[in-house]
């Protein structure tokens, strides 16, 4: 399959490496664009090229309606990774991101593809999510406001300007819209792959006996690590967590994605 540039709809990549061994693809938080990984972009090794998934409705896609279900923008996702599936491919994501990186790496592996790994940073076990009972929805964009900034990973001078802050709530609820009505599915297949577990000390949100709970969707559990910080650790972390992301993609021998995909750029 040769590389046409539909590829560049969904990702950013911000600091091409043609003849890079391997590729991390990165997907974001609810609410973010694909700069929240342009800093590891710039400073990932040089065998690596960071990839940031561009979600519709964000930066070069502003124009294009938001996604409305998680299980419809994986799918996409998937298809458009397979042109790029020409060397060894990580994914990361972090918080709604992981949830995103999780299902597209069930469909990888369902097309005969192969993942280097998959590293969830910051998300609930596909377990607890099925569980959970989440009402952020409901919330005005005031209250909804206050809990992103609370939250942390939004620059807060962002929340003082009226505009700026709205664009935050809207991109933020739109994303709920997605990761709400999520309920991972059971019945599938574990993945093949590693899965590498990445979360924040202090953060609630995912404390350690759920995190251990993603070893139920793979048979190569990789095991849990914490760092210290909350939700948005990895601002505070970045090194030190580049370094964890990218560690799937150290192996010797590692096969394409998909072993038709042409070696293009």
């Amino acid at each position: 399959m040769l590389l046409t540039d539909d590829w560049a709809r969904w990702f950013r990549r911000y600091v091409p490496k043609p003849d890079a061994t391997g590729r991390l693809v990165c997907f974001t938080p609810a609410g973010s664009l694909p700069s929240f990984y342009l800093d590891w972009a710039r400073t990932a090794p040089a065998g690596v090229e960071v990839l940031a998934v561009t979600l519709p409705g964000r930066e070069q896609r502003s124009a294009e309606p938001p996604a409305t279900d998680l299980e419809s923008l994986a799918d996409a996702v998937a298809q458009a990774l397979r042109p790029l599936g020409d060397r060894p491919t990580a994914l990361f994501g972090h918080s709604m991101g992981a949830a995103v990186a999780y299902e597209v790496g069930r469909r990888v592996e369902a097309a005969g593809g192969s993942l280097a790994g998959l590293v969830v940073s910051g998300c609930a076990s596909p377990a607890r999510l099925r569980e959970r009972r989440s009402s952020l929805t409901a919330y005005d964009n005031d209250r909804l406001a206050v809990y992103l900034r609370d939250l942390g990973g939004t620059p807060a001078q962002l929340f003082d300007d009226p505009e700026l802050r709205q664009l935050v709530v809207d991109a933020f609820r739109a994303d709920l819209a997605v990761l709400e009505p999520y309920r991972p599915d059971e019945t599938g297949s574990r993945l093949r792959t590693a899965v590498h577990v990445l979360r924040g000390e202090q953060d609630q949100a995912t404390p350690g006996h759920d995190a251990a709970r993603w070893a139920e969707v793979t048979d190569r559990f990789a095991g849990v690590r914490s760092f210290p910080g909350g939700h948005f650790y990895l601002l505070d972390q970045r090194s030190a967590v580049l370094h964890a992301a990218v560690e799937p993609l150290r192996g010797h021998g590692l096969q394409p994605m998909f072993m038709h995909a042409h070696r293009k750029g």
